[in-house]
């Protein structure tokens, strides 16, 4: 039953994906959290979620500081 709900939510993540990369400014931030929520990484009890948002954030601010 789980891998059917798998299959039938890639067409989702697929148009997800391609609407995070579509523009070029913020798609490197969108790759990072992406990937960072996809490894499962769990530090100090907090899951990956948490963390996928905190590399996002900081490789955004990082580029558009960087950019200015």
């Amino acid at each position: 039953m789980a891998t059917v709900a798998g299959l039938a939510l890639l067409g989702t993540l697929a148009d997800a994906l391609e609407g995070a990369v579509t523009q070029r400014r913020g798609r490197e931030a969108a790759v990072i959290t992406f990937l960072v929520a996809a490894s499962g990484i769990s530090a100090a009890g907090i899951g990956s979620a948490f963390w996928a948002l905190l590399a996002g954030l900081f490789v955004h601010l990082v580029l558009d500081w960087k950019r200015s």
